[in-house]
């Protein structure tokens, strides 16, 4: 009896699991920002995940001093603060939230 009951449970992650789209699957082949911990920012159409690499291309990638233009990148994933889709909007701050 225990092992059909491990092997329904199983079964029912297994289910869920295949139910819920994961967070890369629902972001691959759309434009994203990602934000490095250390405040550099990529822009790109995401392409993939090799190994421990998010891929990027036609990237831009901004930092303090330039901006830079690529066709394709790899963003290690220890570097990666968040990742998000493109803005729907960008507003600028009242003076009072700054």
């Amino acid at each position: 009896m225990a092992k059909q009951s491990q092997s329904k449970q199983k079964q029912q992650k297994q289910q869920q699991k295949q139910q819920k789209k994961k967070f890369l699957d629902l972001l691959m082949g759309k434009k994203v920002t990602i934000q490095s911990r250390f405040g550099i920012i990529y822009e790109g159409i995401l392409t993939g995940k090799d190994g421990d690499y998010y891929i990027l291309t036609q990237a831009k990638i901004i930092g303090k001093n330039n901006i830079t233009y690529v066709d394709l990148i790899g963003i290690k994933h220890n570097v990666i603060a968040h990742i998000h889709v493109e803005p729907k909007k960008i507003e600028p701050k009242e003076e009072s939230e700054k």
